[in-house]
């Protein structure tokens, strides 16, 4: 019956994404225009003060990929944003001729990821595709595969990075971690994934790989700085490019201020206080959201009590401590595409718990 029950879950899962591909099909059939993007932003307010002809992150992100791919020294063109997914839409516009092609693998690659980690929160196979599956359906995933934001990318790449971490594969972990940095938020991606999987190493009494962890670090910062390689091959020096990671921090520092309700508001109202001072619904929301935040700080609340130990600790902290730092920046709604997923999964652990008649779960780890 589980195994009837898990086709139909796959064919479901298959047939509303072909749905959403083949909705969004023009999306990756319209050829990337290099010329009239180059003209938009030459024209925006990147470049022309007080410019009547405004172009998004979006856009600006595949005119930058562009030129990347075409040996433009990156801390040339939006430099306060790291490149390595710039470089990936840049390629996917020159392989496929379209910059959405990116999108699409990015996300569809995400959910792989996704499935992956949850084998091993989750020994059932069927527990382990739930979550992708209801994740999948979410508005705000979707969306991003029609459109040339990073944020699907960074899903991946910090999926990618806890899974290798927890099959204790350090080295390609840290790999992933550094490709993540290289993507957004640069100093502060280190810091957050470094302190979270440093403190569950800690309370789940790991410490004893810590060694090997702090040495494995060393390739991340490889990774990220290999991102920047046409910048080195100019004859920039290292010094020269811890400017320019300085330069990003102050960019960040001298600009919009973040709200400490933001991330919270969005949760549980769906609509948010935006930094340019007007109040807006968050397109995305449902009340679901509500209740995915509730059952994960239930579990939340269990594995404190039973002083659970396993992966899915891990998972708790990064939500808390993530939310903590939305809390500081300004955030878009597309920024809760790293917490989503792993709502779903906490909320699915703690469903299957309760339902449990032998409560079989406290009573091992209440040791």
């Amino acid at each position: 019956m589980r195994k009837k029950i898990f086709i139909v879950l796959i064919v479901l899962f298959v047939a509303q994404l072909f749905f959403r591909i083949y909705t969004y099909r023009s999306d990756y059939l319209t050829p990337y225009n290099a010329k009239y993007w180059e003209y938009r932003y030459l024209h925006s307010q990147w470049v022309v003060e007080n410019s009547k002809m405004s172009i998004g992150d979006d856009g600006v992100y595949m005119y930058a990929g562009w030129e990347y791919i075409h040996g433009r020294d990156p801390t040339t063109l939006n430099a306060e944003l790291p490149p390595f997914g710039k470089y990936l839409i840049g390629i996917s516009e020159v392989v496929f001729n379209n910059q959405n092609i990116f999108s699409l693998v990015t996300g569809l690659l995400a959910l792989g990821a996704f499935y992956l980690l949850n084998t091993i929160f989750f020994k059932d196979k069927l527990l382990a595709f739930i979550p992708v599956l209801l994740f999948s359906c979410e508005q705000l995933f979707y969306e991003q595969l029609q459109t040339t934001m990073l944020d699907s990318l960074y899903l991946l790449l910090l999926l990618l990075t806890f899974y290798f971490f927890f099959r204790k594969q350090f080295f390609v972990s840290a790999t992933f971690l550094g490709l993540m940095a290289a993507t957004k938020s640069s100093i502060t991606t280190f810091a957050l994934v470094i302190f979270v999987t440093v403190a569950y190493m800690f309370l789940a009494k790991q410490m004893h790989l810590l060694k090997k962890y702090i040495v494995s670090l060393s390739v991340a910062v490889l990774a990220f700085l290999a991102t920047y390689l046409q910048y080195f091959l100019d004859g920039h020096s290292l010094r020269a490019f811890l400017g320019v990671q300085k330069y990003i921090v102050t960019f960040y520092a001298i600009g919009a201020k973040g709200s400490l309700i933001t991330p919270w508001e969005m949760i549980f109202t769906g609509k948010w206080h935006t930094w340019w001072r007007a109040y807006i619904p968050v397109n995305e929301w449902h009340i679901g959201w509500i209740v995915l935040f509730l059952l994960s700080v239930f579990s939340l609340c269990i594995m404190v009590i039973s002083r659970y130990k396993n992966p899915l600790l891990l998972i708790a902290i990064w939500l808390l401590v993530y939310l903590v730092f939305l809390s500081f920046i300004p955030t878009w709604p597309r920024y809760l595409l790293l917490v989503l997923p792993f709502l779903y999964n906490l909320s699915i652990w703690i469903i299957t718990q309760v339902s449990s008649t032998k409560y079989k779960f406290l009573r091992i780890n209440k040791k």
